[in-house]
């Protein structure tokens, strides 16, 4: 058993709720608009759950328009962390519970989940604190296709106790 997993066979029982202001003009390929959200979650042994966290996220996002382009601002942040252990032990939140950062949608300049702190042997850890900027700008090409160019900002920390923009990394990149 790898001793960076944490519990591996466990049940967990939350209760939580979420909110959005959503005011895009498309849910799906948005021109125009602003999307706020905010999840709390609370698992607990009072509600039957075999470990005890608390996990927050944040996003925003604001698309504005420039004639036939348009430019994307969006932020993510997510926190989580144990209720009855410290936050300086990474075991006492599974893996399956921690955040992944790095992919296709959040910084894309890093391999799916591989922003990060990670073992002796390179496979990722997952952490409890992280962040997520882009800028986007988008433009048409041809007929339907389209173009871009972004940039991405983004960290994982492990330690819930300290959340910050520490080890920030940065990415560059264009796309179809």
């Amino acid at each position: 058993k790898d001793k960076f997993l944490g519990d591996t066979k466990y049940f967990v029982s939350s209760i939580g709720f979420f909110h959005t202001l959503d005011l895009r003009d498309s849910p799906v390929v948005p021109t125009r608009g602003l999307i706020l959200g905010q999840t709390f979650e609370v698992a607990t042994n009072g509600i039957g759950s075999e470990i005890e966290l608390f996990r927050t996220t944040e996003r925003a996002s604001y698309f504005i328009p420039i004639g036939k382009t348009l430019l994307e601002f969006g932020a993510r942040a997510g926190l989580v962390r144990p209720l009855d252990k410290s936050t300086g032990d990474i075991t006492a939140i599974p893996i399956d519970e921690r955040f992944f950062n790095g992919g296709s949608t959040t910084v894309r300049s890093f391999g799916e989940r591989d922003l990060g702190p990670h073992d002796h042997r390179g496979h990722p850890l997952g952490g409890e604190f992280y962040t997520v900027f882009n800028v986007e700008y988008t433009f048409p090409l041809y007929g339907e296709l389209q173009g871009a160019v972004f940039f991405d900002a983004g960290n994982l920390l492990p330690d819930a106790d300290n959340p910050g923009f520490d080890d920030m990394r940065y990415a560059i990149g264009a796309g179809l």
